[in-house]
């Protein structure tokens, strides 16, 4: 499905009034409440998301916001390794890339690390389907 018949399916259901997910359907005291609570649980531990893509698509996507997760140097599929700063390797100076101009945030979308792609990655709230957690209670 591409992103014109996801829009056009939207459109449509707005226009029957037919309900969307918990996000779409709240006010914005509760959007807040939902955004708190999926980032509090990503600052405690790995989640699953299910969001509708930009191009239409069901994703399912294992992330996190806890640090104890995130690798502070990352491999890219060439092998090389970015870091996020200026480092020093056998006295040779590594700088990384220029950082690319901040966005600015949206409180509808958030960022957050991809487990599975070691990436950084986003998805909107408004297309938030599903969220998964486990509960451990040792």
């Amino acid at each position: 499905m591409d992103i014109n018949m996801w829009e056009k399916q939207e459109v449509v259901r707005l226009l029957k009034g037919a309900p969307g997910t918990q996000y779409q359907e709240a006010d914005d005291a509760n959007k807040a409440i939902i955004r708190d609570w999926v980032r509090s649980l990503l600052q405690r531990q790995p989640i699953t998301v299910t969001f509708v893509k930009a191009d239409g698509t069901d994703r399912q996507m294992r992330c996190t916001l806890n640090s104890d997760f995130i690798p502070t140097r990352l491999e890219t599929k060439n092998n090389f390794v970015a870091f996020s700063r200026a480092a020093s390797v056998d006295g040779l100076d590594i700088v990384s890339k220029p950082a690319k101009p901040k966005k600015e945030p949206d409180e509808h979308s958030l960022r957050v690390f991809d487990l599975e792609k070691n990436e950084w990655r986003s998805f909107r709230f408004d297309r938030l389907k599903k969220v998964t957690a486990e509960l451990n209670f040792n």
